[in-house]
């Protein structure tokens, strides 16, 4: 056999083992790289955000206390004056004043009783006007013995008046102090100067011989002195003598 013939046997051998072989085998590639430049997109982030309730905190006002201050309301009393029954035959009418004896026998005026009225007595009056109620409260059925003495005082003032007496008998004092006056007081001293009796009391009503039996055992007098302690206007001082 000639050379060329055999060369051409041997390529035909080799190139079918070759495709026998090829058949049971996994060609490979490498990706061939090529150098250049690679534009990158930035990517977009979708973000969702859940919605954000903000719950409002409640709000608890504490209400502030109001004070209303109340203003005082003063109602003046008015007093109610209810007009004695007339007396018949009148009062008795005595001088009475500071430092001069005074006093009637018995008998000589009305006893003091649901009609009897002071000497100078108005219904508007309020000196006269309560003597005659105090007189029918503190002296029922005693004879008036001085006539209802009146003035005028200051406060820290003192007066005087004398009452004549007699043993057997007892004896009331009473005293008014008008608008103005606050406390009024009385102090009864017999002939040696002596304190028989004496109101303590803070009011302008005071009574002597309530508590205290006034009731002497000679003949004499009685010094009613009359203390303006506390104020000061119109006053009224009578003196009764039981029968």
């Amino acid at each position: 056999m000639s050379s060329s013939k055999l060369a051409f046997a041997v390529r035909a051998a080799v190139t079918l083992v070759g495709g026998l072989a090829l058949n049971h085998c996994v060609v490979r590639t490498t990706p061939i790289r090529t150098a250049g430049t690679i534009n990158v997109q930035p990517g977009t982030t979708t973000v969702q955000t859940q919605p954000v309730y903000a719950q409002p905190q409640p709000v608890y006002a504490q209400p502030q206390p109001v004070y209303v201050q109340q203003q005082p309301t003063y109602v003046q009393q008015q007093p109610v004056y209810q007009a004695p029954q007339p007396v018949v035959g009148g009062g008795v009418q005595v001088n009475a004043g500071v430092g001069v004896g005074v006093g009637v026998g018995m008998g000589a005026g009305v006893a003091v009783g649901n009609g009897w009225v002071t000497d100078g007595y108005a219904q508007n009056d309020f000196v006269s006007y309560n003597m005659t109620m105090r007189a029918r409260q503190f002296a029922a059925g005693y004879f008036p013995v001085t006539q209802l003495y009146r003035a005028q005082m200051g406060q820290g003032q003192h007066q005087f008046v004398t009452v004549q007496i007699a043993p057997g008998r007892c004896y009331r004092i009473i005293g008014v102090g008008g608008p103005g006056v606050q406390d009024l007081d009385l102090r009864i001293r017999d002939m040696n100067n002596n304190v028989v009796d004496q109101d303590v009391a803070t009011d302008n009503f005071p009574v002597l011989g309530l508590n205290r039996q006034l009731c002497p055992t000679w003949n004499g007098t009685f010094q009613v002195e009359i203390i303006m302690y506390s104020g000061g206007g119109d006053i009224g001082v009578q003196a009764f003598a039981s029968p």
